[in-house]
């Protein structure tokens, strides 16, 4: 599941909206990737306000992995992996202060929209 979203136009209620569209269930368990790149030379901005922000993220009830990845072969390119036990989780992960400040800090760094990709556990 993708959805490309720009977040200086849609704000954590919008991506919530989305994302319960798609899973359907907000008590199923689920991992979202975030991709985005920023303008050269701001990579240490990005790696230094996830780091406050993974800080309290890895506190909160319901989170599995919490995890900035930035891509080998283009310094510039970012993917954040989230694992969460339930949407209801991470929607009160989302209205924390923390990641408010997280989000109005990317709006000013990142180059183009971000990507979201929801992904379920595969049932086997």
């Amino acid at each position: 599941m993708n959805v490309s979203t720009d977040q200086a136009h849609n704000t954590a209620s919008d991506i919530l909206a989305q994302f319960e569209t798609q899973l359907g269930d907000t008590a199923t368990p689920f991992s979202v990737m975030v991709r985005f790149q920023l303008h050269d030379g701001l990579q240490d901005a990005v790696v230094s306000a996830f780091a406050v922000a993974c800080a309290e993220t890895v506190k909160e009830d319901g989170v599995i992995a919490f995890d900035l990845n930035q891509e080998a072969a283009d310094p510039t390119r970012f993917v954040v992996y989230e694992r969460w036990r339930s949407l209801t989780d991470f929607e009160a992960h989302v209205k924390t202060p923390y990641v408010t400040l997280l989000r109005n800090q990317l709006d000013r760094l990142i180059n183009g929209v971000p990507e979201f990709h929801l992904l379920r556990p595969a049932k086997y």
